[in-house]
């Protein structure tokens, strides 16, 4: 009987201890898009520089004359920029998923947290059928062609936007993981 009541409380908190994230907002703490971001690239690239550059620099004493030092130094450069690179994408493909997914939710970020506001006019239904892509001349454009067209700064804003509502996007994500799995559990039943 004790198992199942201690099993019971921790499956109700569990959902509250996702992660370090979660456990800060518990305290009362809201981590800005801006800090997030910065965070998540800090530790990106830092991982990749430190683990290329100990990887050259351990070849390079292996192999070469010239020590560990210069192939460390070497390597930890050129994985500080595999790094951010491969940050920046990621977070610019993340938001594009989410302007094609969820373009009301994206755009309502701009307005409210970026303070930049989409056109009127753009097409917000999230519809991303092949037949649709098809355009006219008096179709309406994307989130995501608007963003695009905007250049490095409307991206800019668009991934810091994507980073504030990624929290509620997981959410649905989540809702809808359970729904599909309330569905098999409860068919077996």
């Amino acid at each position: 009987k004790s198992r199942s009541s201690v099993k019971t409380m921790v499956d109700s908190n569990a959902a509250h201890f996702d992660g370090l994230s979660s456990l800060i907002t518990l305290g009362g703490f809201a981590i800005p898009a801006r800090a997030r971001f910065v965070a998540k690239f800090v530790g990106s690239s830092l991982f990749s520089s430190l683990t290329l550059g100990l990887v050259a620099g351990q070849t390079g004493a292996a192999l070469f004359s010239c020590g560990p030092l210069i192939p460390f130094m070497a390597g930890s450069c050129i994985g500080y920029t595999w790094g951010c690179i491969g940050y920046w994408r990621q977070c610019k493909n993340m938001t594009m998923a989410y302007a094609k997914s969820y373009p009301k939710i994206l755009a309502h970020s701009l307005c409210t947290n970026m303070l930049l506001v989409p056109p009127k006019d753009l097409a917000l239904d999230g519809s991303s059928d092949v037949s649709e892509t098809i355009k006219s001349t008096d179709s309406k454009m994307t989130l995501e062609e608007w963003i695009v067209e905007g250049g490095i700064g409307r991206l800019s804003y668009a991934i810091l936007a994507a980073q504030s509502c990624e929290e509620d996007i997981q959410e649905m994500h989540k809702s809808e993981r359970q729904k599909i799995v309330d569905k098999y559990s409860g068919g077996k039943q």
